[in-house]
């Protein structure tokens, strides 16, 4: 998602204690200090200024942080130097200058340490970790941060391991590769800051999950997770970049009225608590949002005040992408040399965030190597000596190891031999055994589609229908279903854990409980169904929702459609619905809340299923169920995450939500078989070289 960025910070203070930077507050301190003399309570006081005042005015918090240091180090008083140098360190963390802010840091945990404070050793390894972090070592981060844990744990600091877990998660948000197991330290902190009563820990932690989902552009996801977050974090900081990233959310689907709402309000509320670094990021939201709406004066207005903002605090990394918005904008109205500055000053700016930090050790470095260099010069002259007859012994030596050579490349030739022998015996064996596998998932293909409903039976309950069915491999972990109980068919549209033939195993399984769940008997709250499915899964997988069990289960829509009055009842688990139906129909309004697109000629509405599995689940709620009437020549769809989630493209992306709903609108015209084709060469288009990335469902079914 354009220019919106994480930083490690959020985590660098204890969550529960925050102090923010109150004009009154720290007036007051500052009152108190003319009274104060030269003592341990005036350096509490300029302490406890710097602590209130780091992440909103960085500079002043290290004054007072330097005049604090300097007074304890005076009166011999290591716990308000060690606080100091944590302060001063922080002051420059928020500016983004990690060389000095580490160097305070390494002098504040070298008190600590001989003072034996472990919990505040704990604290400062968490905030190297953090520097570490914010340059790009995160092995090094890792490790910093388990240390801090391991200790936290030995100290039972809940408060501290809540947020140790958040930014081990952070640490593996980073890759894709690593998602779920960010997923799994997010919701392990959100279990204990609920343990502990923490509302902050529990907040961060929704908050991360929706980046998480962000980055996989699973937008509803993301959404749930920071509309939660709302609800728990008490920090105005931290409640206003949750509203930043759900208007950029809105922005990302076109929605640009709520966007703006969402924007401005964590722009008002960044202001009113005078944290920089969240209105600079307010307002650069606000600029994109403006981007997507092709308003690009607007765009500029709002990166010229975050430009303002970053430059007059330092944020270099925020600076970085208000100057590639500015160049992508002055493109855009053909003002090419306003679009060469800065795309100039953005590369000027990523060379300096990479070179500046490592300056001050490179320094010391070419220095400690010029000594080196020197001291070497003589060694090699002392050495000058030995030479000579060093080459004498060498000459003899090679004599001896061209003979061991000789017979060593002998031995050589005839064990190769051999072991090409034993290879080529080897490879007709794993040939043989992989053939028997495949023979095996073939079979299993075979038992696979005899269980899924027959094309003659899909056929006679719904006359006008398409399937598209690819698995991402022989079998599939996706599968759909229908029975007709008296007047009603129920349908649904499953995506299991996995692919392959873990995926199948689990298939097979869910229509193996529906089978056993829907009966003769049938009644119009799917909601239910999905809870009583839930609860099989559950006890057949032997789920207890615990952290570091499997998470297996499944996603899916299911429908109650009575074909007497076509009214409609579904529900889903993670998976929505959608119906599209004629733009000028004369009845179209009671779909009016479910409105998403339209293309003129139809219009699309999505019924949004429960942000939880079939599974078990960290926050499980009943399963709602939503009905709905449908007219003659609507059209429903019901379908897995395969083909939104393919990567393909010029710029190998993935295909994404919207783009399936225009695809699905596009297609209207034509019969349902022919939107099955439609699909298809789409898909395959769109997928080019890239390998299918997962098992792909789609039922359409048009009334």
């Amino acid at each position: 998602m354009k220019n919106l960025r994480v930083y490690p910070f959020l985590f660098l203070v204890f969550l529960g204690s925050i102090i923010r930077a109150q004009d009154a507050y720290v007036d007051s301190l500052r009152l108190a200090l003319r009274d104060l003399g030269l003592d341990t309570t005036r350096v509490h006081t300029l302490n406890a200024i710097a602590t209130a005042l780091y992440s909103s005015d960085p500079d002043v918090a290290i004054r007072y942080g330097t005049e604090a240091k300097e007074l304890a180090e005076l009166i011999d008083f290591p716990a308000g130097q060690a606080l100091a140098y944590k302060n001063i360190g922080l002051g420059h963390y928020f500016q983004a200058e990690f060389t000095e802010a580490a160097r305070n840091w390494e002098s504040s945990l070298k008190i600590y340490e001989e003072l034996s404070d472990d919990q505040l050793v704990a604290n400062l390894l968490n905030n190297l970790g953090a520097i570490y972090h914010s340059i790009g070592n995160n092995v090094e981060a890792l490790d910093l941060y388990l240390r801090a844990l391991k200790m936290a744990e030995e100290l039972s600091d809940s408060t501290r391991i809540g947020t140790l877990t958040l930014n081990i998660g952070v640490i593996y948000s980073e890759m894709p590769a690593t998602y779920d197991s960010a997923v799994n330290y997010y919701l392990r902190a959100m279990k204990l800051g609920e343990a502990i009563g923490d509302l902050d820990i529990m907040g961060l932690g929704a908050m991360d999950l929706g980046e998480i989902y962000i980055e996989k552009e699973e937008y509803d996801s993301a959404l749930y997770y920071f509309e939660k977050s709302l609800t728990l974090m008490t920090s105005p900081n931290y409640i206003s970049s949750a509203l930043n990233f759900i208007g950029s959310i809105y922005s990302e689907r076109e929605d640009f009225q709520n966007a703006i709402t969402y924007q401005q309000d964590a722009l008002e509320m960044a202001r009113k608590e005078n944290a920089q670094r969240e209105t600079a990021g307010a307002l650069m939201g606000l600029a994109s949002t403006y981007e997507g709406m092709e308003n690009v004066g607007r765009a500029i207005e709002y990166y010229k005040q975050a430009e303002s903002i970053a430059e007059e605090t330092g944020l270099k990394e925020e600076l970085s992408g208000v100057y590639e918005g500015l160049a992508t904008n002055y493109a855009e109205l053909e003002d090419f040399p306003n679009a060469y500055k800065y795309l100039e000053l953005q590369n000027t700016i990523d060379n300096a965030i990479l070179k500046i930090e490592s300056d001050n050790r490179t320094k010391d470095l070419m220095n400690n190597y010029q000594m080196e260099k020197k001291q070497d010069e003589i060694v090699l002259l002392e050495q000058q000596s030995e030479i000579d007859d060093l080459i004498k012994r060498r000459q003899k030596a090679i004599s001896i190891i061209v003979g061991l050579f000789g017979l060593f490349l002998l031995a050589s030739v005839v064990g190769i031999y051999n072991r090409m022998r034993y290879i080529r015996k080897t490879n007709q064996k794993i040939n043989a055994q992989k053939q028997q596998i495949t023979d095996s998932i073939t079979y299993a293909q075979r038992i696979q589609s005899a269980i899924l409903p027959s094309q003659e039976l899909m056929a006679s309950l719904l006359p006008d229908h398409f399937i598209l069915y690819r698995p991402k491999d022989i079998v599939s972990g996706d599968f759909y279903w229908i029975k007709e109980v008296q007047d009603h068919l129920v349908i649904v549209g499953a995506d299991c854990t996995g692919h392959g033939v873990p995926g199948a195993f689990m298939s097979m399984l869910g229509i193996t409980m529906f089978n056993d769940l829907i009966g003769d008997q049938c009644f119009d709250a799917p909601g239910a169904i999905l809870d009583r499915l839930r609860e099989k899964v559950k006890e057949m997988l032997v789920q207890q929702g615990n952290s570091d069990e499997q998470k297996d289960g499944m996603d899916l829509a299911i429908c109650v459609y009575n074909r007497n009055n076509r009214e409609l009842h579904f529900s889903g688990a993670n998976n929505p619905l959608y119906i599209i139906r004629k733009k000028n129909h004369s009845e179209a309004n009671e779909l009016a809340p479910f409105a998403s697109i339209d293309n003129g000629d139809y219009s699309l509405f999505e019924l949004k299923g429960d942000k939880q599995p079939i599974g078990t689940h960290w926050e499980e709620t009943p399963f709602r169920t939503t009905s709905v009437y449908l007219k003659e020549q609507d059209s429903f769809y019901m379908f897995s995450d395969g083909f939104i989630d393919q990567f393909g493209g010029e710029h190998r992306k993935k295909f994404k939500s919207m783009n399936f709903k225009k695809l699905l609108l596009s297609v209207q015209k034509e019969s349902m078989d022919s939107q099955r084709q439609s699909l298809e060469q789409t898909f395959d288009r769109w997928r080019g070289p890239y390998e299918q990335i997962d098992d792909i469902v789609v039922l359409g079914v048009k009334v």
